[in-house]
């Protein structure tokens, strides 16, 4: 999949950041969670065997487990989900992982990856819309989903990047970036989609390593995932519903597994695409 429009996409990459995610200057003083200590570097495959496994954090509403952790030289960060629909947010729609290093909601820097596909615009009959034909058709759209995101994931391999040090612009993400950030998504044996990346502290705080003095100072992580657009025909709402509650009620098996997948599911699945997220995590940095 080509992303011809990413020279323009990243002039605008920071109106799709997290900058809505709050208000810093009024939100309300709070202890931060303590950080994890990275005891080995880990390896941005997207494959999340490096990190704990269930994830230690979950946003329900959102349907993303996430993780962050850090040694003396880098900030590690990563999120999967098992929800299909939020799957095809993130692939269709892309997703800006932003940070704040004065561990409040201001970010400076944002990772924009997977991009916006707009040249693949998400059609109902991707969604599984309902037809006559009992469970095996309701099975064959299942699959035809399934792959079309999966399809998507292997595709896209086009990021932005705005904020870094010496590190500003588009990139490929098997290039080596100026300033050593590295990203991967993929998706993995249980169908959940596995989205990681390093991010070396001297692209973010100007020096290569810290130090025992940085030991829990404040910093904020930030995943923003962009709704589809609502249709404007409430008949083709009304029209895919069924099928959606049937096709799109969780996550894959490791989703179930691990909790990653779990959560409320809303009384109308699909209402999901229709839903911008953003999730915070705000910690203080380990050191050892």
């Amino acid at each position: 999949m080509s992303h011809k429009y990413l020279s323009g996409f990243i002039s605008s990459v920071l109106l799709v950041s997290c900058l809505s995610c709050g208000n810093s200057k009024h939100s309300k003083s709070h202890s931060l969670l303590p950080g994890t200590w990275q005891t080995q570097a880990i390896v941005i495959d997207g494959d999340s065997k490096d990190w704990p496994s269930p994830y230690p954090n979950y946003d329900s509403k959102a349907m993303v487990a996430y993780a962050t952790s850090n040694d003396k030289e880098n900030l590690y960060i990563t999120m999967e989900t098992g929800d299909q629909l939020t799957q095809l947010k993130i692939l269709k729609q892309g997703m800006t992982v932003s940070i704040d290093t004065n561990g409040k909601k201001d970010p400076e820097f944002n990772i924009n990856y997977p991009l916006q596909n707009e040249n693949d615009p998400l059609e109902m009959v991707d969604l599984g819309e309902q037809k006559k034909g009992g469970g095996s058709s309701h099975q064959m759209e299942n699959i035809r989903l399934e792959k079309k995101i999966d399809k998507n994931a292997d595709e896209d391999n086009q990021f932005a990047l705005a904020g870094f040090n010496g590190c500003d612009g588009g990139y490929i993400v098997t290039q080596t970036t100026p300033c050593g950030i590295k990203i991967r998504m993929k998706m993995d044996e249980y169908k959940e989609l596995v989205w990681e990346a390093v991010v070396p502290f001297k692209a973010i705080y100007n020096k290569t390593e810290i130090t025992a003095a940085d030991a829990g100072k404040p910093i904020s992580v930030c995943f923003s995932v962009k709704s589809f657009k609502h249709p404007e025909s409430k008949g083709s709402v009304e029209n895919s519903n069924g099928s959606m509650n049937q096709n799109m009620g969780g996550g894959g098996m490791k989703g179930a597994m691990k909790g990653s997948g779990g959560g409320k599911a809303p009384e109308n699945p699909r209402e999901h695409l229709y839903e911008s997220t953003k999730t915070w995590k705000q910690f203080g940095l380990a050191f050892q």
